[in-house]
This record gives C-alpha cells, structure tokens and sequence, in this order.
C-alpha cells in the first residue's frame, strides 16, 4: 500500500524575554535578605526566546480491526460458558490458517439475568466475551467476517486504524518537521530582533495521542463473502509532533 504524505500548517508560540526583564527581580530586595540568580538565567547581554512549533505528517491507515461479540444464554454457568468458548474456538480455528492475521480474545463476562415475567423472559445465566481480529489486508480479513457472522457472532466493529509501526515511522517525521520548523522560526525571531543565536538551552519533543480508529460504515450483515473486500479507507490520518524549545540570543556582531 502506498501512503501519501502532506503537511499541515503548523501550530506554534512565541515568548521573548529581554535582558531587562530578567534583572527585575534584582532591582527589589526584600529586606536583607540576600538574592540569589537563577542557575539557568540568561546573562545581561542576552535575551531568552521560548517557543513551541508542531509539524503533521497525513497518512492512509494500514490496518484493518474487525471485532466480535460471542454471547451465550443457558440456565446454569457452565453450559452459557461452554456454549461461548465454542463460539470462540470456531473464530481461533477459521483464523488458524490465515495468513498475516492476528487474534486477540478479550473481555470475558458472566452474570445472572433475574428475567422479568412481564416479558416473558425466565431467568438464566449470560456470558459474553469479544474476539478482535486484525489484518494488515482488508481482502484477508473480510471474508472471514462473513464466515465468522454465519456462525452466529456479532461484529460489533470494524475499524481502518494506523499500525503501530506505521504510526511510530510517521512520528519520527512529524518529529522533523516540527524541529526544522522551530528553527526557521527562531531563525527569523532573531533576524527580526537584530539578534544571532547564541545556544539552545532545552528541547522538548512531544506527539499526540493514538489517531481515532475509522469505523468503517457497515451494517452487521454487509460483509458477506460475496461482498468484495475494500482496496483502502477513503479518509486519511493524522499523526503530530509539537517541539518546545529555549534558545539564547546575543547581541548580532
């Protein structure tokens, strides 16, 4: 699959502080007290500048997630419980021999429903648990999800998301960006300021969270065999990078 790459405009603050604003707090001593510079402060003849920029990379997502819900109702625990692992076991054998085709059985859930008379609905014993297949080919994973609701599981969700090796090769780029944007722009701070970049007193890179899952629009019985698998999710998705930074200037010449 091949992904396409755009940048977005990038988001950024700007902070400037003037050497005189630094040796305020000099100027007011409180009492006798005596007053101790801050390590980390700028000296008299520079100026400190903080700011942030962030840099997007766009991108198809790669994978596609289908999950099931294996439900059982039976008037003892055990046998609500027998009849869901063998729900289960049809998905681990249909998946056994698919290739590039992970599974994941999650939550497991067992509890008593008191019924209610009025609806003529007896008591019995539920149990319950969801079954996540993931593939990295929508024409692997599909087929399998009709064959799966043909046997009486509920797909509850289908979603395109980015793989997590995708999204990690997508961040280190958003990384670049985002720090020679803030060097474009801490350049051009200095011109302005008729200033030259001393040093770079601190770096902060941070990428934002996981990009929503893209549930794919389909009805539970849409994704027949018959049904043709999808090529490649229509939207696109996007992974940023902010980078915050304080750099000294001094004095041009």
């Amino acid at each position: 699959m091949t992904f396409s790459l755009f940048k977005t405009p990038a988001r950024h603050s700007l902070r400037i502080i003037l050497p005189g604003m630094l040796a305020a707090a000099a100027l007011h001593p409180a009492g006798s007290m005596a007053q101790t510079q801050p390590t980390n402060a700028a000296k008299p003849d520079t100026t400190e500048l903080e700011l942030s920029a962030s840099g997007t990379v766009q991108a198809q997502p790669d994978e596609l997630t289908a999950t099931f819900l294996a439900e059982a109702r039976a008037d003892t625990a055990a046998s609500a419980q027998a009849q869901v692992n063998a729900l289960v076991g049809k998905v681990t054998a249909a998946s056994a021999h698919v290739t590039g085709l992970t599974l994941n059985a999650e939550s497991y859930f067992v509890h008593h429903d008191d019924g209610d008379p009025r609806q003529n609905r007896k008591p019995q014993w539920v149990a319950r648990q969801s079954v996540r297949l993931t593939a990295s080919d929508g024409k692997v994973l599909l087929p399998l999800v009709g064959q799966l609701q043909a046997d009486n599981l509920a797909l509850t969700r289908l979603d395109w998301s980015l793989s997590r090796e995708k999204r990690m090769e997508l961040t280190r780029r958003a990384e670049t960006l985002a720090l020679q944007d803030m060097q474009q722009r801490a350049q051009a701070a200095a011109s302005t300021l008729k200033l030259n970049i001393a040093s770079i007193r601190s770096v902060t890179l941070e990428d934002q969270n996981m990009p929503r899952p893209m549930p794919m629009m389909m009805m539970a019985r849409a994704a027949s065999m018959d049904m043709p698998a999808p090529e490649a999710p229509t939207g696109m998705q996007d992974v940023t990078a902010t980078v915050r930074a304080t750099l000294i200037l001094k004095p041009a010449g």
